[in-house]
């Protein structure tokens, strides 16, 4: 049995009778199973990066979010305030250039992921992170259109996060 050092966290996956650990390790590795990943290795790549960026924005917004002493909240809010907007903007080029999505004018998994994780940061950035980002929006309203994303949004269980 393959076994993660590290699978005493969740999310797990047990595929084949092995369990794996780590969110976007199992991200990756379904995205492949249903073709969300690139079609080629190129594709897959700059995929790969935007998930990262993702990632890096969900850093940057917890580092004030979760911080305690109020002097460096303000401080990590105002650096994010600036650290951001550049970074939303190269993402909302990204989309536009790309016929709607991030990659090749297809869904992948960085759209799902961008979709699936925006109203944590909505909630912890205190409004919204892409108002001003019109490709960004359009992407939004397109995952979340998509018949099986919009049934579960319908019927999600109710949550204050």
């Amino acid at each position: 049995m393959f076994l993660v050092a590290s699978c005493n966290m969740l999310p797990m996956l047990i595929f084949d009778k092995r369990l794996v650990g780590h969110a976007t390790a199992i991200c990756r590795f379904v995205a492949r199973q249903y073709d969300l990943a690139g079609k080629t290795d190129l594709a897959s790549l700059h995929i790969d990066s935007v998930v990262d960026t993702i990632h890096d924005i969900r850093y940057i917004i917890a580092e004030f979010y979760y911080e305690k002493d109020e002097k460096y909240k303000a401080k990590k809010r105002a650096a994010a305030e600036k650290t951001l907007p550049p970074i939303l903007e190269s993402l909302d080029q990204d989309v536009k250039k790309n016929d709607g999505y991030f990659r090749d004018g297809t869904l992948s998994w960085a759209d799902l992921t961008f979709v699936a994780l925006l109203d944590y940061f909505n909630f912890m950035y205190k409004s919204n992170l892409i108002e001003n980002y019109e490709n960004l929006k359009l992407l939004e309203k397109r995952v979340l259109r998509l018949p099986t994303i919009r049934d579960w949004f319908e019927r999600r269980p109710v949550s204050e996060y």
